[in-house]
């Protein structure tokens, strides 16, 4: 079942590598040429999948002095921006050693725990050099390191599209709250995550995007969260988050677009709940004495778009076959004719409908944001109508009146004669010409 439950927590302030090259607080050190190549890491301790070890930190050395990151303050300051320990228990602790970093929450490693210490991209050297790759290890406090895994997706519901770098936590809740634990991760760019070994039982996998870089989950921000049960050590759950701005507020008119005399579209603050059909039956129209404009028709932005596509598109066919023909029969080559600029462009579109076929999609459908009405009479240049909307449902059920005026603009007025750096007063007032 889909939770809305909004839990606050410590996120990565940052995951872009590249913030570290103006704010290092050393300086390259003088003599030799400079190193090109960034820090590589030597070792890790504990090693990964070591079981029943008690590490008071875990310690990530490297073949070179690293840069102590950018300055700040709080648990995500500096290094602290390129470390996750997850379950987290508290703030982390970042110790810069020169050539070794140590990582270790507040409180430290606490027993009968498995963990694994994540490592992003950014750490930097003092020439500037940054590491492009991050690294993980995982080591157990007691118990064996159980083979089970969350994995999933998280996507900007709105826009159909993966939301990368997403802050992913999945929160266990046991019997006794005090035994609860929050493991955490950090989305890649196609939006994919994965929390391994995780102990079994019941989880709320959240997952929102940090808009603002404030450390927390805002109302302002997009999340989505889901209820995930791990029955036993062996089990693994895949899970889609669609993220989408959870408010009580209903969706509101924002833009209204006259496409012709009969034809309106118009454009949504908010996603309309995908189980309401948009019907005409939600929309009235009436000019300033109160006339009532008939609408025939509504339906969604994306449905009035696919039969506009489809319409184009065999109109588009039609005139290549057309004129290929024609040319043909007289003899011109194919690749002189306007036709062969049409096949061209159908070529490349459809290639490009092809790589945004592989950009990964969410299950649903996006939420519609839009709508188009099609009038049973013109409307009128120069006056304005009164657009009424009620019963509109927002992605949580909740619904609000909106209305919005529609002004429709006047005709330019027809050119003047000479006004295109002519004599305005006419061909008339000329002297005539000299007779011959």
């Amino acid at each position: 079942m889909r939770s809305v439950t909004a839990r606050a927590g410590a996120v990565v302030a940052t995951l872009v590598a590249g913030a570290i090259l103006g704010c290092a607080s050393a300086q390259a050190p003088p003599g030799g040429p400079p190193r090109k190549d960034p820090p590589d890491l030597l070792s890790i301790s504990p090693d990964s999948n070591a079981v029943d070890v008690h590490p008071s930190r875990v310690v990530f050395t490297f073949d070179e002095v690293v840069s102590e990151g950018p300055a700040g303050s709080g648990p995500r300051s500096g290094l602290g921006a390129f470390f996750i320990v997850s379950p987290q228990t508290g703030a982390t602790g970042i110790g810069w050693h020169r050539d070794h970093l140590s990582v270790a929450p507040h409180g430290g490693y606490r027993t009968g725990t498995v963990y694994t210490v994540t490592m992003l991209p950014g750490v930097a050297d003092l020439h500037g050099n940054v590491r492009k790759r991050g690294v993980a290890v995982t080591f157990s406090t007691g118990p064996p390191i159980p083979p089970t895994m969350i994995r999933g997706r998280i996507f900007d519901w709105l826009e159909g599209r993966p939301t990368p770098r997403a802050y992913i936590d999945a929160l266990l809740r046991p019997t006794n709250p005090k035994d609860s634990l929050d493991y955490v991760t950090v989305a890649d760019s196609s939006g994919a995550f994965s929390l391994p070994h995780l102990p079994p039982g019941q989880y709320t996998v959240r997952g929102y995007v940090d808009a603002n870089s404030n450390n927390r989950l805002d109302p302002i921000e997009i999340w989505d969260s889901v209820s995930v049960t791990l029955d036993s050590a062996t089990d693994s759950a895949r899970v889609e988050l669609l993220a989408f701005l959870h408010d009580t507020l209903g969706p509101r008119v924002k833009d209204v677009t006259i496409r012709d005399s009969v034809t309106l579209r118009l454009t949504f603050d908010r996603g309309i709940d995908p189980s309401q059909t948009i019907s005409a039956g939600l929309f009235t129209l009436a000019a300033k004495d109160s006339t009532a404009i008939p609408i025939t028709r509504a339906v969604s932005g994306l449905a009035y778009d696919s039969v506009q596509t489809t319409h184009d598109r065999a109109r588009a066919d039609s005139i290549v076959r057309a004129d290929s023909l024609r040319r043909a029969d007289s003899g011109i080559a194919l690749h002189d004719t306007a036709a062969a600029n049409r096949r061209r462009a159908l070529r490349l579109a459809r290639q490009d409908s092809i790589a945004r076929a592989k950009i990964p999609r969410p299950s649903r459908p996006a939420p519609v944001q839009d709508a188009v009405l099609e009038l049973g009479a013109p409307l009128q240049p120069g006056m304005s109508y009164k657009l009424h909307i009620v019963g509109l449902r927002g992605l949580l059920g909740s619904t609000r009146p909106s209305d919005r005026t529609v002004s429709v603009p006047k005709p330019p007025p027809p050119k003047k004669r000479g006004s295109d750096n002519t004599d305005l007063k006419g061909e008339s007032e000329r002297p005539p010409p000299k007779s011959q």
